[in-house]
């Protein structure tokens, strides 16, 4: 795990050197292109297999976390990216925890959003919706350190034992992150998916890829990405303790969720 100070490092101080390298680049075009979007959204909830799939559109350049640490200038920078590509379509990934507490400069992170809007970008606000899965598939990823997964390495996904602390840091923070969103994104014109029902069963990967694309303006393609799920879905397979983990969460606020998935019920294979 990275120190306090490296995290700092990486966040804030490599943030200022990657902005100054990006406005140092030769910009490719003097006018905006056609179409840009952001999308927007906690991470663990989709965004990259979302970006994936559109980034296969021959049309489509998206950038990843352009913003994932500090940048002096937040709007200028995004300017400054959209500017390096040709394609007609451009877009770039904000996690809600970047504009939250990576982009102190801003003095109203919701006026950035809005800013973005104005300029003619397009907001897909992409949510999970069950924080318990949400928290328990940031604490597989954080625990292997493994964030994605291709078919090839699927087969490798061992059970881990879950602290009680560790779960319920990523469960407040996802609510925290929730209203946070809520408050950044209402009242905006967006896109809005859910990653339950979107993204989570490959059989639903078509009609979402032709509702953005159609959103998009763009000609649909089919989907076509090498990510799959990095998250057991049996809590017995994902935890050493899983009765552990039921037994706080019922007691818990967060009960409602054990509820609304297979978490609540024994694995009896």
């Amino acid at each position: 795990m990275m120190s306090s100070f490296a995290k700092t490092l990486n966040a804030y101080y490599a943030g200022y050197a990657y902005e100054a390298a990006q406005h140092l680049r030769l910009t490719v075009r003097s006018t905006p292109p056609e179409t840009r979007f952001v999308l927007f959204a906690r991470g663990r909830s989709g965004t990259t297999l979302l970006l994936s799939m559109l980034n296969a559109h021959p049309a489509v350049e998206a950038d990843g976390e352009i913003l994932r640490r500090r940048a002096l200038c937040p709007l200028q920078l995004v300017k400054q990216c959209e500017a390096q590509t040709q394609a007609s379509v451009y877009g770039f990934k904000l996690l809600s925890y970047q504009l939250r507490s990576l982009q102190t400069h801003l003095p109203d992170r919701r006026a950035f959003l809005e800013a973005l809007v104005e300029q003619g970008y397009r907001v897909l606000y992409l949510r999970r919706q069950n924080l318990l899965r949400h928290a328990l598939s940031g604490l597989y990823a954080e625990h292997r350190r493994r964030w994605h997964q291709t078919e090839t390495d699927a087969a490798d996904r061992p059970a881990i034992r879950v602290r009680r602390d560790d779960l319920f840091r990523w469960l407040d923070g996802s609510a925290q992150l929730r209203r946070f969103e809520q408050e950044a994104i209402g009242g905006l014109p967006h896109l809005s998916l859910t990653y339950e029902e979107h993204l989570e069963d490959p059989a639903c990967h078509a009609d979402t890829l032709r509702r953005v694309t159609e959103w998009l303006n763009l000609d649909p393609i089919a989907p076509d990405t090498s990510l799959c799920k990095t998250t057991p879905r049996r809590l017995s397979e994902l935890a050493t303790n899983p009765d552990d983990v039921r037994r706080w969460v019922a007691a818990s606020p967060y009960a409602h969720f054990l509820k609304a998935t297979r978490l609540d019920v024994p694995n009896r294979e």
